[in-house]
């Protein structure tokens, strides 16, 4: 992985207290990733990067994420314990060593972090397609599970693995990243429409659609690394519900704004 000149600066500023030469060795870091990554697991990291806001208008989410993942990856192996959340409360389940090792198979750490990183900005537009003679349209969001659902019936088929992908993604996100958030919109669903996804619904899902991805998964994504995050779902969701209830939680409308309802 390689990192900005700005995230590297960041980096030495903070790790490299013992030189004043920061620029030299931002330089000699420069495309040695293998050098910065473990500098990345100093703790003074992440007391930086949650104490100072304005830290994070100079780095890059990619570090960011990369950083507070790798401190949740040493939370595991000291602590043995991975969170789920409930109607707002935060219930501690003993999976903390499946849970590295998760993290540690090749491609899944990447990919989580990539995953975090493609939610900093969402998309949304309007597709046209002709039906019976007839134009239609359809806005849609691609934070949106029912829009990117029927995004893959309108598509052609060699892009509907990338929708399947993007599903799985989607669902994984907002059950990992804001399931407080998940929580309060289903109940407010059940109350106006009696019906609604449930955390179930979007796990089932979310398995669903990386089942299809890995099925027919181009470069750069790994087929192995989908089928993984399809047969363990809900072990994902629960290291990306860590990760948010210790360190993303003051960040998240940051970085991701707030679902809407």
């Amino acid at each position: 992985m390689h990192w900005s000149d700005s995230d590297l600066q960041f980096v030495v500023e903070t790790v490299v207290t013992h030189r004043k030469d920061h620029d030299r060795v931002v330089e000699l870091l420069r495309d040695k990733p293998d050098l910065v990554a473990p500098m990345l697991d100093d703790p003074r990291l992440v007391d930086r990067l949650l104490q100072e806001k304005e830290a994070l208008v100079r780095i890059s989410p990619r570090l960011l994420f990369t950083v507070l993942l790798r401190r949740v990856r040493r939370d595991l192996e000291a602590h043995g314990l991975v969170y789920e959340r409930d109607a707002g409360h935060r219930i501690p389940v003993f999976a903390g060593s499946q849970a590295r090792a998760l993290l540690d198979q090749p491609g899944i750490f990447d990919y989580l972090v990539d995953l975090l990183c493609s939610f900093v900005r969402t998309h949304s537009g309007t597709l046209y397609w002709k039906e019976r003679g007839l134009w239609r349209k359809r806005r849609f969001s691609d934070l949106n599970l029912d829009d990117m659902v029927a995004v893959c019936h309108l598509v052609a088929p060699e892009w509907r693995p990338r929708i399947y992908k993007r599903i799985g993604d989607l669902a994984l996100f907002l059950t990992g990243v804001f399931p407080d958030h998940l929580s309060q919109l289903l109940q407010g669903v059940r109350r106006r429409f009696s019906q609604g996804r449930s955390l179930a619904d979007y796990e089932r899902e979310g398995r669903y659609f990386y089942r299809l991805a890995a099925r027919q998964a181009d470069a750069p994504w790994s087929s192995t690394v989908l089928q993984q995050l399809s047969d363990q779902f809900t072990l994902a969701r629960e290291i990306l519900t860590t990760l948010s209830d210790r360190y993303l939680r003051p960040l998240r409308e940051h970085y991701f704004g707030s679902p809407a309802a």
